[in-house]
């Protein structure tokens, strides 16, 4: 079982897709270059092949990249939801936020929550705006890690 930390929570919510941004970019400079040299030679159709070819290698690719982009939003609401929940039992328990842990990154029903050497499992209402912490016992410890 993996715990959470509050901070590692955060700063998975922090890390765009760095390889997207970069072949975007360079697919727009190709764009514009191409595009520049057509305009300056518009006798030469090889500009112009070359300036069709990268508009449609980038639209090909971000069109492809765009329903990763709408899991990776739906990965980073569910994660902002988990934080707030980590912030409120951090402010019923009169600690830290950064101190807590989660075994999972969404809400869940039956989730954990790691307060010190306390772990509390989370039980929601039916439209998950308000929850019970129920204190529980881990069978096995020596299978617990910790990404902080």
């Amino acid at each position: 079982m993996t715990f959470y930390s509050y901070n590692y929570l955060v700063e998975q919510n922090k890390t765009p897709n760095l390889l997207f941004i970069v072949v975007t970019l360079i697919l727009v400079l190709a764009v514009v270059i191409s595009g520049y040299l057509y305009y300056r030679n518009r006798t030469d159709n090889k500009y112009r092949d070359l300036l069709i070819i990268f508009v449609l290698s980038a639209a090909l690719f971000v069109g492809i990249n765009y329903n990763n982009y709408e899991k990776q939003l739906d990965v980073t609401n569910k994660t902002n939801q988990s934080l707030t929940l980590m912030r409120s039992v951090a402010k019923s328990k009169d600690v830290s936020a950064k101190k807590l842990y989660s075994n999972s990154s969404a809400l869940t029903e039956g989730m954990l929550i790691k307060n010190g050497k306390k772990i509390y499992r989370v039980s929601f209402d039916n439209n998950q705006n308000s929850f019970t912490l129920t204190t529980v016992h881990l069978v096995d410890r020596s299978n617990v890690t910790y990404r902080k």
